[in-house]
């Protein structure tokens, strides 16, 4: 690896700390009777155990189909094999139970999406809303439809009939954000606290763009504000964890950290943030647990996949960095981060076409520093 370790844990962090929390509805809570059974499935699969996981829920969900967290987590388990038939039917029955159901619709989002569905992934993210990862969903799959323009355009527009309207400015934020158009998403959010001034969720958006812009003081005097009004927002105490990360407040910001997990110990943001957390003290295989634990919860969100893979290269263990990298690509093909660090464990193994692959895909990343780390890699390979 040409780069040195430090840039590239930079791109790690900046990128695969999990992506900031937001407030969303809180999901069907399980049976009572099925908790235990859940609990004993999660773990199986965060330990690899995969088949075990499934020998637990498949009886289990074919007789108490109304179980949410049973059902939902049966297509989790299909989704890692991979099975997306399976999986499908058993996120479609989840949410046949409760079509209100925002992370089982945002799971069917992912899995069309990597299907190349994207009129079905479009639907499904929308369904997701307010969840963070249905807005990103639905910025990417604009993208691939190729009308990202004209559905800003018919936002904006529905925003300038009523400019009152949060939630239609709330969502042009999340664009903005999610296509790295800063300023424009900072007006957005900032229009939102003011029309929302008591509510957390918008100062937790408005945060997650001052961390991004490097105003992290700002962003801290946000978050505890909201905190002021609500001192348990998991949503607001993570994010402060990270903007304190960012700032170089290691201690601190580990202690928020550790503190959202206790809060919400199936917190994806806080596992895989605790995990970075341990990378960053040295403890890789520890900080595995942790991605592994957060993909338990979530195989549909990128941000595992990525430290999964960092560490495993970090290792030599090339060939489990490549499976970690490659299955992140699966729920985000268009994730700049993924195939720039698959670039780079190719390119260590001497696979230099592949290696060039991933860099000319990471070179169209909208994010900057990776765009342009990527494009002076493919300057450094060997010509073709």
């Amino acid at each position: 690896m040409r780069l040195l370790r430090a840039f590239v844990a930079l791109i790690v962090f900046v990128a695969a700390t999990a992506a900031p929390a937001r407030p969303a509805p809180p999901a069907t809570a399980p049976v009572a009777d099925g908790a235990g059974l859940v609990d004993a499935a999660r773990a199986k699969l965060a330990s690899g155990d995969g088949a075990g996981a499934l020998a637990l829920l498949q009886p289990y969900v074919a007789q108490h189909p109304t179980d949410i967290a049973a059902g939902r987590l049966l297509g989790d388990v299909y989704f890692r094999v991979p099975d997306f038939g399976k999986a499908e039917a058993a996120w479609k029955a989840v949410v046949k139970v409760d079509p209100t159901d925002r992370e089982t619709h945002n799971r069917l989002g992912a899995l069309y999406a990597a299907e190349d569905r994207v009129p079905e992934a479009t639907l499904e993210f929308e369904r997701s809303l307010p969840l963070a990862e249905g807005y990103a969903g639905l910025v990417r799959q604009h993208q691939r439809l190729g009308d990202i323009d004209q559905w800003i355009a018919e936002i904006q527009e529905a925003i300038d009939k009523n400019p009152l309207d949060a939630d239609k400015i709330s969502l042009i934020g999340h664009v903005y954000e999610y296509l790295h158009q800063n300023e424009l998403a900072l007006l957005a959010y900032r229009k939102v606290v003011n029309l929302r001034p008591t509510s957390c969720g918008p100062r937790v958006d408005l945060s997650n763009v001052l961390v991004e812009t490097d105003q992290y003081d700002q962003a801290i005097g946000e978050l505890h504000a909201c905190l002021a009004r609500d001192p348990k927002d998991y949503a607001a105490i993570i994010n402060l964890g990270d903007a304190y990360l960012h700032k170089g407040e290691q201690a601190r910001g580990a202690s928020y950290i550790d503190q959202a997990l206790a809060l919400n110990p199936m917190g994806f943001e806080a596992l895989v943030d605790h995990g970075y957390v341990l990378d960053e003290n040295g403890d890789w295989k520890d900080a595995i647990v942790f991605y592994n634990r957060a993909l338990a919860i979530d195989p549909t969100r990128p941000e595992a996949y990525i430290d999964l893979g960092f560490d495993y290269a970090g290792q030599h263990l090339f060939a489990l960095a490549e499976a970690a990298y490659l299955k992140g690509l699966s729920v985000a093909a268009d994730d700049g981060t993924l195939h720039y660090l698959l670039g780079q464990t190719y390119d260590e193994q001497g696979k230099v076409s592949l290696a060039r692959e991933q860099y000319r895909a990471a070179s169209h990343s909208p994010e900057k520093y990776i765009a342009q780390q990527a494009r002076a890699e493919l300057g450094l390979l060997p010509p073709q």
